[in-house]
């Protein structure tokens, strides 16, 4: 089946089908599920504690030891594959974490709650209200702004330490952190229902439906971009088995199947039928086709996530064909291999920072034995010009909704939604 094929068997999809054709063919899925929460469990391993440094976030620099290879644009209309810069190694990364790790200070912690005591003071208990006008970080609000433009334009990633959860109430945790977002942007929302603060949390939803979206399970999360420019994720609690984070550079990886997949590499540059898992904007469809890896002006950006790729041939009955498997393979293998992935156990008070559009992260399964249950705390944000967002290709907007930086870039939107900021686990 050719692509125009596949994107008009994706318009003919309703939503009184969708339930009708999941249950049909969820069989024939659960193989290639239960194979990818294998790949994120292989990792599942706890990693070695990464050291607290205080001190900002250094620029990302090419270095001896990364293999960064110099760029030239990609030419799809001659199928030539180039590689790109900006690329990092885990093993690297995690010899230098002192450059993404970053402390919090006691003045910062100050800062942190002194906003908070203001905003109660005012009697404001909404927490979308929350912002640099009346959230006020003085010293720590630039670092954020500087935090968000080393997320977007350098590394990619960065790890915040010592986010005072233990003597926090949820309102407390999540307002405050709702407050650090949006000193890089604005914080989009996160699921139909337009949760703005999203919880990570097991919710007992079943990983096999194919209209589950993975994070309210406490099963293993394949490596993927969240629909948004930058996630942050604060711990709040976390599991007494599993539930380690890895993240890989997607620039790496896309490098690597250069060098030992082309064929794959290109594969991945066609699109392929992804789900949007029933949370469908006003005039779109139940899929949408996309490929994985991009350029624009100059820039390597990924979109990936297998689990709503599945959902996708769930939903359809189109199986991928063996040559869009393949990739996929060696595109997860490569992700979770030693030389590239980078292990991180967030710990309570620990906020992850990533940029989706280079770099993937997985999470592996996880139990809650006697204990508190694992809880995280999540955003999405749109930079704000003091950030600046990266250049996106325009079909991005499939999924974006808009590439135009700004805040309504990313997010999921659908019709009668309202923006709210929930202080514990929902079920979308």
């Amino acid at each position: 089946m050719n692509n125009s094929e596949l994107f008009g068997l994706s318009h003919r999809l309703t939503r009184a089908t969708i339930r009708v054709a999941s249950r049909r063919v969820a069989r024939r899925t659960r193989r290639r599920r239960a194979g990818m929460r294998d790949v994120v469990a292989c990792r599942a391993h706890p990693p070695a504690s990464v050291p607290s440094t205080s001190g900002r976030v250094a620029r990302a620099r090419p270095r001896r030891g990364d293999r960064v290879r110099r760029h030239v644009a990609l030419d799809a209309s001659t199928e030539t594959l180039s590689a790109f810069p900006g690329a990092w190694y885990g093993p690297n990364a995690r010899a230098r974490s002192s450059e993404w790790t970053i402390e919090l200070t006691d003045a910062d912690v100050r800062e942190i709650d002194d906003a908070l005591a203001s905003v109660k003071a005012r009697g404001i208990t909404d927490i979308t209200e929350l912002g640099p006008e009346n959230f006020v970080l003085p010293g720590l609000g630039a670092r954020l702004a500087g935090l968000g433009r080393e997320l977007v334009h350098g590394r990619g990633f960065a790890l915040m330490r010592r986010f005072p959860v233990h003597r926090y109430t949820n309102w407390d945790a999540c307002a405050a952190f709702y407050a650090l977002g949006r000193y890089m942007g604005t914080c989009v929302p996160q699921n139909k229902i337009g949760n703005v603060v999203g919880h990570v949390k097991d919710l007992g939803g079943d990983p096999k439906d194919p209209l589950t979206r993975l994070y309210t399970t406490s099963a293993a999360q394949p490596y993927h971009t969240d629909s948004a420019d930058i996630v942050g994720l604060l711990c709040l609690s976390q599991a007494t088995e599993g539930g380690h984070s890895q993240v890989t550079s997607s620039v790496a990886i896309w490098n690597e199947l250069v060098a030992r997949h082309p064929e794959s590499a290109r594969t991945l540059r066609e699109p392929f039928i992804v789900s949007r898992k029933g949370e469908i904007p006003v005039g779109k469809q139940a899929t949408y086709l996309m490929p994985v890896f991009h350029e624009c002006e100059g820039r390597l950006s990924a979109i990936y996530d297998r689990s709503f790729i599945d959902s996708a041939v769930a939903l359809t009955g189109v199986p991928l064909t063996e040559k869009q498997t393949t990739a996929l393979d060696h595109l997860d293998a490569l992700a979770c291999s030693d030389e590239l992935r980078l292990d991180m156990t967030l710990e309570p008070g620990d906020i992850q920072w990533l940029h989706n559009h280079t770099t993937l992260h997985a999470r592996s399964a996880f139990k809650n034995v006697g204990a508190k249950p694992r809880h995280l705390v999540r955003l999405w944000v749109s930079p704000n010009e003091d950030v600046g967002a990266m250049p996106l290709p325009e079909i991005f907007a499939e999924r974006f909704g808009t590439v135009v930086p700004g805040p309504m870039r990313g997010g999921i939107r659908v019709d009668g939604q309202v923006l709210t900021c929930p202080i514990d686990a929902v079920r979308p």
